[in-house]
């Protein structure tokens, strides 16, 4: 028992000094999560948009300059896995990591905000995007968006709805990504095929933490307005 203690204490002193600036999952008002384990490094959450807005813009700009940057700061949390010695309930060790976004922020806090200028976009024929899913394991990266469109009715009002988009994946044994669905088909305005927002809001007594970090999203420089 002496000998494990010890050398756990080890390994918390080498993980301080390789300076992993971590975070806590279970504060990110802006998406959920499926693990076991709830610390992933700072940097990595920092190149994850959830709850963001994407214009055509963001959204091009990001799948052509932060991908490459997202594989290296994954590896930086699967290395925390690793040296950490974090475990499942059962013992074994970590593998995989989902996270999604948070329907609450996203459509009773995000979107609201940005209301007209999420329509006028659609409206004149841009697509707007948001991050739906991401998933880091042993053996890959993939990241998911959804397409924000319109549903119109009789009395000339509209709804948001959302349809699949893009699914982007990174497997460690190629070292390249490579789109794995792209569905370009469905009309913006009336789609056949779609998903509804939820209606009710589920803030669980956090709601002034999803103002916080909404009030964070509206400061950033390539948000929808840009």
């Amino acid at each position: 028992m002496a000998e494990a203690l010890e050398i756990q204490e080890i390994r918390d002193e080498f993980l301080r000094e390789a300076g992993f600036n971590l975070t806590n999952l279970r504060n990110q008002v802006q998406l959920m999560y499926w693990s076991e384990q709830h610390f992933i490094t700072q940097n990595l959450i920092e190149l994850l948009p959830f709850g963001e807005i994407l214009s055509d813009i963001r959204f091009y700009s990001y799948v052509d300059y932060s991908l490459d940057e997202l594989v290296s700061k994954a590896n930086q949390t699967l290395l925390y896995w690793r040296l950490s010695g974090i475990t499942q309930y059962d013992g074994t060790a970590v593998t995989q990591l989902s996270l999604f976004y948070d329907e609450t922020f996203l459509w009773h806090y995000s979107v609201p905000s940005y209301r007209e200028e999420i329509h006028l976009q659609i409206q004149s024929g841009h697509r707007v995007r948001f991050l739906s899913r991401f998933l880091l394991s042993q053996t890959k990266i993939e990241v998911e968006f959804n397409k924000i469109r319109l549903q119109t009715n009789f009395n000339d009002d509209f709804q948001f709805i959302y349809t699949d988009s893009n699914t982007y994946q990174y497997k460690f044994a190629n070292l390249r990504w490579q789109p794995v669905r792209t569905i370009l088909s469905f009309p913006l305005i009336n789609p056949p095929t779609f998903s509804l927002p939820i209606t009710v809001p589920n803030a669980l007594g956090r709601e002034t933490e999803y103002q916080a970090y909404l009030s964070q999203v509206q400061g950033l420089p390539n948000n929808i307005h840009i």
